[in-house]
């Protein structure tokens, strides 16, 4: 049996397999037809091109990533091929990161760089607190509700919208629809985005929603920048029509300099790393050799995505 891998798994759980490193989704077509292949580990790009590929044996396509769009899902439900992502691996690093953007935009250090001023030109009346703001977090899944135990340690007012997900703590409550979120928006000092890329999400924040903000509301992204209208959000941010910014996700990464947000006074960039941190490596290299070692054994693999047991 052979695992074919874009990273380092666990070898002393998959002792008696062979691991064989690939590093891009082309190398994939020289093992085609291979009967021995039972477990794929890469990128959607590999998942993408695995998927037009014939391996007779593959019990599943362990994503590295926690999103998925891109990957054809029902491609491999058809093929009997589970697909996994990698389910809370990068949750803590994305959520503290929140955090530190948050942070940043409450005690104005984008407004206050310089030290040196004299004590009453630093503009420190316009520092705010964090505790019993409130916050909407947009997928409560499990990365927002990372962010959500976060925040709570602040004394902030968590709520969620999230059409899929059940009643949970630490959110008061959490929306389901269109109709509530524009009559709910409002209400908010810090709107978080975890949200994926998809036919639902595309363009769904719009020049409708912004409206329905609060002029002092803080965006925070760190989901898929695709669920923004890019022309509405800048506007918004330009004119007044929200607080600020702060901005993890761009459709290019590394984000251009280029980038039409980066001279707006009112927004932070972050160099697109919220999903990046040591520690994580390790969790990941274990959540995927699991579930491969789970797959090779027919014991339920985590964080399966197509509906394939």
């Amino acid at each position: 049996m052979i695992v074919l891998t874009d990273k380092t798994l666990t070898t002393e759980m998959l002792s008696e397999i062979s691991i064989v490193n690939v590093s891009t989704p082309k190398e994939l077509e020289k093992y085609n037809n291979n009967d021995e292949i039972i477990a794929i580990c890469g990128s959607r790009a590999m998942a993408v091109v695995a998927a037009k590929l014939n391996f007779p044996t593959l019990k599943l396509f362990q994503l590295t990533s926690a999103g998925f769009d891109s990957v054809p899902l029902e491609v491999y439900a058809q093929k009997g091929i589970a697909v996994a992502n990698a389910g809370s691996v990068y949750s803590v690093p994305i959520a503290e990161t929140v955090v530190f953007g948050i942070l940043q935009m409450a005690k104005k250090i984008r407004n206050n760089p310089n030290n040196r001023r004299f004590k009453l030109t630093r503009g420190y009346n316009t520092i705010t607190e964090l505790k019993d703001k409130k916050v909407l977090i947009m997928g409560a899944g499990n990365i927002g509700t990372a962010v959500a135990e976060r925040l709570v340690g602040f004394e902030m007012q968590i709520e969620g919208y999230d059409p899929y997900c059940p009643d949970k703590e630490p959110y008061k409550k959490i929306l389901r629809t269109v109709e509530q979120l524009k009559e709910n928006i409002g209400g908010y000092d810090y709107i978080i985005s975890t949200l994926p890329d998809n036919e639902q999400t595309r363009g769904f924040i719009d020049k409708d929603l912004f409206c329905c903000m609060s002029k002092n509301a803080v965006i925070v992204n760190v989901g898929r920048k695709s669920v923004f209208n890019n022309d509405d959000f800048y506007t918004a941010l330009k004119t007044g029509g929200i607080g600020g910014a702060v901005l993890d996700m761009f459709e290019k990464i590394p984000n251009p300099i280029t980038n039409k947000f980066r001279r707006l006074k009112n927004v932070v960039v972050l160099p697109g790393v919220s999903a990046i941190s040591q520690e994580l490596n390790e969790r990941l290299r274990v959540h995927m050799s699991e579930n491969v070692c789970a797959a090779i054994e027919g014991r339920e693999i985590k964080s399966v995505i197509n509906g394939v047991r």
